[in-house]
């Protein structure tokens, strides 16, 4: 009864240490502590325990000695059925998938976790291997762009529980085909780019009070080094000049794969409808991905939580924050934004 009983307490700890080991970026700190976790289990499960540790981490990997890493190899035809199976069965996989596809400071993590309360769905990242849906972060991946990848959309497809991913990601036809195949319900967060600029400025200005290793700020934001200590006026062209074009094109990328009909996404709009009516937005919400009452309810009332609004991102709350910039940020704005009219209209995100 006793090593029943050790048993089930190691089985406890799997789970818990492979979130842990999910936001290890340093080699030697991970490998030493899957290390030292390996060794609590008896030889007979290393495999299995190895397996879920790598699952958790995209650089872990076992020291396997030679021949048993010769036992374990596969081919490529080996390696391609088994990618068959495993699009079989996430492209057919009976659950509720959302990407919350968004420009920055548009409520998206907010909306995120509102909608992992109200609908009962992990959260997850689509575009890095990990396990937790925070780790790109602590990965050194937030420069990267957003993009869902296959291996992610197999890695949460195959969770049989269904997922809610918020990324800011600009779409493609080859995005928005994959997101398809893999019944990935998109739903597009916006916002006018002056208060976008004047929100992230704060944000920034919060992260970079903080203390951080060597480069961590810059892999964060992008944003030299003397940011914090800048003058606003100049910390806000920066930011103008550095993500106009990017929101701009975010914006006009889902709206051409839209008229294309290759995506069908919801579009929630941070003034019309976040800062609305939530019982409204709730129905919105409910009602594309083809949920009950009962949900959009639940998914109303987690609406309505503004608790821990820090932890959520949610600043300010509010919208006409542009109206603080300087005249040479709102024309650097304007005239960058005024390049695509062309394209597509962008008035809902330059107020005009």
């Amino acid at each position: 009864m006793d090593n029943l009983a050790r048993k089930e307490d190691l089985d406890r700890e799997i789970g818990p240490f492979m979130r842990k080991i999910a936001m290890v970026s340093d080699p030697k700190a991970l490998a030493d502590m899957c290390l030292e976790f390996l060794f609590r289990f008896p030889p007979q499960r290393g495999l299995e325990i190895a397996s879920a540790l790598t699952w958790a981490n995209p650089f872990f990997m076992a020291d396997i000695p030679d021949q048993n890493a010769k036992d374990l190899a596969i081919n490529l035809d080996l390696f391609a059925e088994i990618m068959m199976r495993a699009k079989l069965t996430a492209s057919r996989a009976a659950q509720t998938n959302i990407l919350v596809a968004c420009a920055p400071k548009s409520a998206s993590t907010f909306i995120q976790d509102a909608l992992q309360k109200g609908l009962g769905l992990p959260g997850t990242g689509l575009f890095t291997a990990t396990l937790d849906a925070g780790s790109g972060s602590a990965l050194g991946a937030n420069l990267r762009e957003q993009e869902p990848d296959e291996l992610a959309l197999l890695r949460a497809g195959l969770n049989l529980r269904g997922y809610v991913a918020q990324h800011h990601a600009r779409c493609s036809p080859y995005m928005a085909r994959l997101l398809s195949f893999y019944n990935v319900r998109p739903i597009i967060t916006h916002r006018n780019i002056l208060d976008t600029v004047v929100s992230m400025d704060d944000m920034l200005m919060e992260w970079r009070s903080q203390n951080a290793p060597a480069d961590a700020h810059y892999f964060s934001d992008g944003m030299p080094s003397n940011f914090k200590h800048l003058d606003r006026a100049d910390r806000l062209m920066i930011l103008a000049q550095r993500h106009t074009a990017w929101l701009v094109q975010f914006y006009i990328t889902w709206k051409k794969c839209e008229k294309l009909g290759l995506t069908k996404p919801l579009w929630i709009s941070y003034e019309q409808d976040f800062l609305g009516d939530k019982q409204v937005l709730a129905r919105r919400v409910v009602d594309f991905l083809g949920l009950d009452g009962l949900s959009a309810i639940r998914l109303e009332n987690a609406f309505e939580d503004t608790s821990n609004a820090g932890a959520k991102r949610l600043n300010k709350g509010v919208a006409g924050r542009g109206k603080e910039l300087p005249d040479a940020v709102r024309d650097q704005i304007l005239r960058i934004a005024g390049y695509y009219r062309e394209e597509e209209d962008v008035s809902a995100l330059i107020g005009e």
